[in-house]
């Protein structure tokens, strides 16, 4: 039976005995829980199938306008609209209750892996990114349990150690350099030294081939997969082999790290520190766990390097927020490296990374699948006011992009960059959802934000002035998290 409360998300249950229904009762479904109808993307009368639809969204993340386009058609449709792909209904929509609604809510209404379980599959078989359900949360209980003591997982001391590597990619005097390139180095050097207890060196000018190697892997692996995610049944039509090839080789360089690390037995001290693969395989992790889980870490790495990309592109367009921020940083810690506590204490410092991962989403569109028949809370009716009745195997597209240049929850400058917003800003304001929302929230967000802090104090402690070198304006490139085409040009004095 289902139960909901028409002018509310509150929770949803349908019973699995109408799986199995005919037109006319899902109609008396809509009637009866006063559901109504959702807008409808307008269709060319050459689009059979939902092909030409395909095609041109495929063309958008060619020509990289993807984010614009979805939002452009918000702008047309509404917040929550339906188009048709290949047979399926699609719901597309920004609207922060509906988003709650399919994350938080009625999060077990929905799944993932249908849309990219075979994605990930050829690399972490058994990964967090390709199972839900009892598999999921297992694998998110054991993740979750390594990264909640956040002073052992953030080691300031190596965080320091990596800092003063990425010194040395600073060129002097304020001369132009890609910050982005270097950012997303750091950060898969200071996520492999987490997850295995190794750094694969990118940012130093001489890796070993192995790492080299390893490297240039995962970058094709990540590539592959966001590309082929966009392409949907188009991916079929072009060729695996250097995509299998990086997954074989990725994955046996993960493997000997793991068979290393069983060999070691349990409880044993090490020289490096903590790192997720030792905390695993304590719990009872096998090899083959242990490669998955430290897999889909390095595939989530980037969420780091765009956050920090972000703010330096913003900063460096903006001279009194550097202003600001830096005369905070000095008069709260000084010249030295902070302490945990101190970077917890200084306001601006979040607000001004807040408003950077509004402005930039790690995950700028994002989708699930119903697995059940269920209701989105609103979009249905002349002012999308009513729910919308959602049936088994639609696919839900939301968009943090959008979401987060709402006037309703961002005020009437959503296009500004201005931290001071945050000052009477929660972090839980309506459809901001930087590192996602409900069961599904990234375990690894206290990691993400004081490492992102500390970066932001070491490198405004060291330098007064961010000088703007970007060409134009940021160009979106949808990797597994979002990039500037361009790079970040600046020069750091």
């Amino acid at each position: 039976m289902l139960t909901i409360s028409r002018a509310t998300s509150s929770q949803i249950d349908i019973d699995p005995k109408i799986t199995a229904i005919s037109a006319h009762k899902i109609y008396a479904l809509e009637q009866q829980y006063g559901c109504g109808n959702v807008v409808k993307e307008k269709a060319s009368q050459l689009n059979l199938l939902g092909v030409t639809k395909l095609l041109e969204f495929a063309r958008h993340f060619r020509n990289k306008t993807a984010l614009e386009y979805t939002d452009r058609l918000f702008k047309i449709y509404g917040n929550t609209y339906m188009s048709r792909i290949l047979g399926y209904r699609i719901y597309f929509t920004c609207d922060p209750t509906n988003i709650k609604h399919i994350l938080s809510t009625n999060f077990a209404d929905y799944d993932s892996s249908k849309l990219r379980g075979h994605l990930f599959d050829p690399i972490t078989p058994h990964g967090i990114f390709t199972v839900d359900g009892p598999d999921w949360r297992a694998i998110r209980d054991q993740l979750r349990i390594q990264m909640s003591n956040n002073r052992r997982m953030c080691d300031l001391a190596m965080f320091e150690q990596q800092f003063q590597t990425f010194l040395q990619r600073v060129p002097p005097d304020g001369q132009k350099f890609d910050i982005q390139d270097c950012f997303i180095n750091l950060a898969i050097d200071i996520q492999s030294r987490f997850a295995f207890g190794d750094s694969i060196d990118t940012l130093h000018p001489s890796p070993s081939p192995a790492k080299k190697r390893f490297a240039q892997d995962l970058h094709i692996i990540k590539e592959t997969i966001v590309r082929d995610g966009f392409r949907g049944p188009l991916r079929h039509f072009s060729t695996k082999l250097e995509f299998q090839q990086s997954c074989a080789r990725a994955r046996r360089f993960i493997m000997d790290y793991a068979e290393r690390e069983m060999a070691k037995g349990k409880s044993q001290d090490s020289a490096e520190g903590y790192y997720l693969m030792m905390g695993l395989r304590d719990k009872g992790a096998d090899a083959a766990q242990l490669a998955n889980q430290t897999l889909s870490i390095l595939l989530a790495n980037d969420s780091i390097a765009t956050t920090l990309s972000g703010i330096f592109f913003l900063l460096s367009q903006h001279e009194r927020v550097v202003s600001k921020l830096r005369q905070t940083i000095m008069e709260e810690i000084g010249s030295k490296p902070p302490t945990h506590d101190q970077l917890m204490k200084i306001p601006y410092l979040t607000h001004v990374i807040h408003e950077s991962m509004r402005f930039f989403p790690v995950a700028p569109l994002n989708a699930r699948t119903a697995n059940k028949h269920t209701v989105l809370p609103s979009g249905g009716g002349l002012d999308g006011s009513k729910p919308i009745l959602i049936r088994k195997d639609d696919i839900l597209v939301f968009s943090s992009w959008s979401s987060h240049r709402s006037e309703a929850s961002f005020g009437l400058d959503p296009e500004e960059f201005r931290p001071e917003r945050w000052e009477t800003l929660s972090a839980d304001v309506a459809g901001f959802i930087p590192f996602n929302k409900g069961p599904r929230l990234c375990p690894g967000k206290r990691y993400a934000m004081i490492f992102i802090s500390y970066m932001v104090v070491r490198l405004l402690q060291t330098f007064s002035h961010v000088t703007d070198y970007n060409p134009g304006p940021w160009i979106e490139r949808l990797s597994m998290t979002l990039e500037n085409d361009n790079g970040v040009l600046v020069g750091l004095s």
